[in-house]
């Protein structure tokens, strides 16, 4: 099977195996989803993308819900926000929170609590904001039906505790201290994502 793996989108979803997903280290640079360069890449293949793939550990996580540590985490609804963008921002938030100065781990719990605040307009479509619910109800869909919860889950992402992740190295772009990549819109990190803009220079 042929795929251009510099394209993967990327989709909530779940392992589609029976027993419970641990991870798998990969070889390689660069997260094949959202573009991140990191150390600690993971197999990508789940249920709704069956190939091979090397993924980040946000990104791993978002395509594995039935994964202890993403069973933790909510799902927020953040139409018009590429879930790329969400990954980046995140992760930045949880850098901050978990390594930064004082002020940077106040703006990092305030971007975290601004994302998980999203969940409010899961909690009212679907009952629940909770990733293992959500992974659940994935599994008990035959695998050809899980496209349709795929399709009506589009416009949400999951969004994880700070508790979750003791190791920075699981989140820090390749060459980044934390003061590095609090301190830099990283452009060649990030090359994948739209999120930061240049300025016009005619404005």
């Amino acid at each position: 099977m042929d795929v251009d793996l510099s394209h993967i989108p990327l989709m909530l979803d779940v392992s589609g195996d029976p027993e419970t997903p641990v991870p798998t280290a990969m070889p390689g640079e660069q997260c094949a989803c959202c573009g991140l360069w990191t150390q600690k890449l993971w197999q990508g293949a789940r249920s709704g993308f069956t190939a091979s793939h090397a993924v980040c550990t946000l990104c791993y996580l978002a395509g594995h819900l039935d994964s202890p540590t993403a069973a933790h985490g909510v799902l927020a609804y953040l139409p018009g926000m590429a879930m790329t963008d969400v990954h980046h921002l995140q992760r930045r938030a949880l850098i901050a929170i978990l390594g930064g100065t004082r002020t940077q781990r106040a703006q990092g719990k305030r971007v975290l609590l601004w994302l998980a605040r999203h969940g409010r307009e899961v909690e009212q479509a679907w009952g629940t904001t909770r990733a293992g619910e959500f992974a659940m109800a994935f599994q008990r869909l035959p695998p050809h039906k899980r496209s349709t919860l795929r399709n009506r889950l589009e416009g949400c992402a999951l969004i994880l505790p700070a508790d979750m992740f003791e190791d920075l190295s699981l989140l820090l772009p390749t060459g980044k201290t934390v003061a590095g990549a609090l301190s830099s819109r990283s452009w060649d990190t990030y090359k994948r994502s739209d999120f930061y803009a240049e300025l016009d220079p005619l404005g």
